[in-house]
């Protein structure tokens, strides 16, 4: 199977966007460029200044100067829906635990319906408490409460009336309309960190591929592939069913932005995360700072090199 190069709508605005209405045709423009994938995920609240506990440093928010593309992914996935053929729409990744589980599921399975099974549900516990206090959900909650919600969907989303009995959802002869267009739901991507014997179990019994932090060196995306794997072998999963998603290298502050070494840097990048088990590729434009000339000829360069 050829790799999926995909870009990340974070941090797009205003560089190659003046707005979020913007965004669902940027998207159709990635698409023409030989994008596979778009990948956006969300925070639903922000606060005034945010430290990433990945490294990202600190995100700052205000009435007067927008800081992020911070568009509702749901809605934006639909307009780009509607113009675009075969891109792949990622949300990685959308905060599970931050909805009930019927209105994730209705949403979800909404969207795989409009995108004609184009859409891929990826899901996280979040990292900022303070979003999910100001909704009334208590952080340490968030990973069970997670868990929870997506067993529920996978109810909904199965033929029939449906019946759940857990902590947080509690139905009985429900039925979520529309049905979805992928059997069984949209495919759903665990963003976790991938090392703990929780998040092999849940990738393996429960998802359809994992998602590496966008800071994850190379060393801790193996360890999480063999974990991963390894939790699929011991319950009779075939390894190779579940994808792995992972961002190329971002440049280092001082990196030369011209287009052959940016190139460069994304080759080497890719052959090493696919020599460790990774699947789907996210090209990182706020970092590598290509203009769509340049991401469309660095899609092809990608293309070209591991089709062969």
């Amino acid at each position: 199977m050829s790799p999926a190069f995909g870009i990340k709508l974070a941090g797009l605005v205003p560089q190659w966007a003046a707005s979020v209405a913007e965004l669902p045709r940027l998207c159709a423009e990635v698409e023409a460029l030989g994008a596979d994938e778009v990948v956006c995920g969300e925070h639903i609240l922000y606060g005034p200044e945010m430290h990433h506990p990945g490294g990202s440093g600190k995100i700052r928010h205000s009435r007067t100067e927008q800081q992020s593309d911070g568009a509702d992914v749901f809605v934006l996935f639909s307009a780009t829906a509607a113009l675009t053929t075969r891109l792949q729409l990622c949300s990685a990744v959308i905060l599970g635990a931050a909805r009930p589980a019927p209105v994730l599921a209705r949403q979800a399975a909404a969207l795989d319906v409009i995108s004609g099974g184009r859409f891929v549900l990826g899901v996280g516990a979040g990292w900022y408490k303070g979003e999910f206090e100001a909704m009334g959900i208590a952080p340490a909650e968030r990973e069970a409460r997670l868990e929870e919600n997506l067993a529920a969907c996978r109810e909904l989303w199965s033929p029939g009336p449906s019946t759940f009995d857990g902590k947080w959802n509690s139905f009985t002869d429900m039925i979520c309309e529309p049905a979805p267009h992928t059997p069984g739901g949209p495919p759903v991507w665990w963003g976790m960190k991938g090392t703990t014997p929780a998040a092999g179990r849940r990738v393996a019994t429960m998802g359809d591929g994992w998602i590496a932090a966008e800071s994850a060196s190379v060393i801790d995306i193996a360890r999480s592939v063999d974990n991963i794997q390894t939790a699929c072998v011991d319950i009779g999963r075939d390894p190779k069913t579940v994808g792995i998603r992972a961002t190329l290298a971002l440049l280092p502050v001082d990196a030369d932005h011209e287009y052959h070494a940016v190139a460069d840097h994304a080759l080497t990048s890719a052959e090493r995360l696919t020599a460790v088990g990774v699947t789907h590729f996210t090209v990182p434009l706020d970092s590598y700072e290509l203009d769509l000339d340049g991401l469309g000829r660095l899609l092809s360069a990608l293309h070209a090199h591991f089709d062969r």
